[in-house]
């Protein structure tokens, strides 16, 4: 599967950069209560928002009823109407209020956004909201603005990357990544394994590196130096905003001192 269907895959991920934290919250509205007792069953909430109850509104509730029906164990289906004073909170959560109506966003049970589907929506987008279980948690990292490492393991013993114990332990890292850990030959994920153009049969072990919005880094052998995979991040524009950063750095490169900052703003990495 080529880089662009990837990127399609992603693409939610690039339109919900950030998910706020939850705070202190006066009571729950209904369609936040529906939300809640979904994601506590594990299930997916796709919530339509509209205006009015127009043509395409009911064309849209007419066509998540049907497409719905197949996972009913998986998923629920909630309402918000953006003027409605109790449920300002997810209309200004989801930034909602000036979007085009009517709009779908699907919502997977750890809180990640895997489908916005504004206006229209067919069958085939409802099935492809609903990922598997690691592409659900890369994407709320993702959202999180976080490094999203994902261990894949091959037919042979599991083998926990070296590098990977590296960057955990590296301050500069640590705090802006998130770890995952999936089976190659998993049925589960067999669609995230297409997506990421593994090889389901490969004994070995590597490590797939996705940087936000939505970024495909690069898959790495087990074995990579934590150095070459820091040296990609950085060369892809993801490893931080610190032009003096030591991994923005070419080999037999010096550092940017305090005295040379043109040359350090020449070093820094494309967006």
């Amino acid at each position: 599967m080529s880089l662009s269907n990837r990127a399609a895959l992603l693409l939610i991920v690039a339109a919900a950069v950030a998910i706020p934290s939850a705070s202190a919250q006066p009571a729950a509205s209904k369609a936040q209560a529906a939300m809640s007792q979904a994601a506590q069953q594990g299930k997916y909430t796709f919530v339509l928002f509209y205006k009015q109850n127009d043509p395409a509104t009911s064309t849209m509730n007419t066509t998540l009823q049907q497409s719905l029906a197949k996972y009913a164990n998986v998923a629920v289906l909630t309402f918000v109407q953006v003027a409605d004073p109790s449920e300002q909170a997810l209309v200004a959560k989801y930034d909602v209020a000036r979007a085009p109506m009517p709009m779908c966003v699907a919502i997977a049970p750890n809180g990640a956004m895997t489908g916005i589907f504004a206006q229209q929506l067919q069958a085939q987008h409802v099935a492809n909201a609903i990922v598997t279980p690691t592409m659900m948690q890369v994407m709320r990292a993702l959202q999180d603005n976080k490094l999203a490492f994902v261990t894949v393991h091959g037919s042979g013993n599991p083998v926990v990357p070296a590098s990977l114990r590296e960057f955990q332990s590296d301050p500069h890292f640590s705090a802006r990544m998130v770890s995952l850990s999936m089976n190659a030959a998993d049925p589960a994920e067999a669609r995230f394994v297409a997506e990421m153009e593994v090889d389901p049969r490969t004994p070995g072990t590597h490590l797939s590196l996705l940087a936000p919005p939505g970024v495909l880094v690069g898959k790495f052998a087990a074995n990579t130096p934590k150095a070459t995979i820091a040296a990609a991040l950085a060369e892809a524009g993801k490893c931080c905003d610190d032009p003096n950063c030591k991994h923005h750095q070419q080999p037999g490169q010096q550092q940017p001192t305090q005295g040379n900052n043109q040359a350090a703003t020449q070093r820094a990495p494309a967006r």
